[in-house]
């Protein structure tokens, strides 16, 4: 193997371990449990259009719960809402950066567990729902959630 084949593979690994140190971990997202966390997005046409990703550790059975979200279109706004004694939406920027929200669960019936959803919206058009599954409309819309628990 040449230098230059070296260098390129080198340069590759810390490329990588960068982007890794950088980006939220797919693996991670809200809780299914206690130190059970999955992925959450809102997918519009097979594509991502919203994640949601805890802060680690934040699947611990405290009641509290933390998490960073963006949407992945520009002029696109992402939102998380959160079933918490009332729906509670929590708004990012128009645009791709990461955003974060946290809150603590003393409102539900049993305490660590939230219907949660994401949304997706430009001002005008709003795609809410979890996965897969969402509806269209000009205003949020709490028909299709997931259910949070274990934080």
């Amino acid at each position: 193997m040449g230098i230059r084949a070296v260098i390129a593979a080198l340069s590759l690994i810390g490329s990588m371990l960068v982007v890794q140190a950088t980006l939220p971990g797919v693996a991670q997202a809200r809780c299914k449990g206690a130190d059970n966390e999955i992925t959450s997005h809102l997918i519009i046409n097979e594509i991502i259009a919203v994640s949601e990703v805890p802060v680690t550790g934040t699947c611990n059975e405290n009641h509290y719960y933390q998490a960073n979200f963006r949407s992945h279109y520009t002029g696109w706004r992402a939102s998380v809402w959160v079933e918490n004694n009332g729906w509670v939406g929590y708004y990012g920027p128009f645009g791709t950066a990461w955003d974060s929200y946290s809150f603590n669960d003393g409102a539900s019936a049993i305490p660590g567990t939230a219907a949660i959803h994401l949304c997706l919206d430009n001002g005008t058009t709003w795609y809410c729902g979890w996965g897969d599954d969402y509806n269209v409309g000009n205003a949020v819309n709490h028909n299709i959630y997931g259910t949070n628990y274990g934080f």
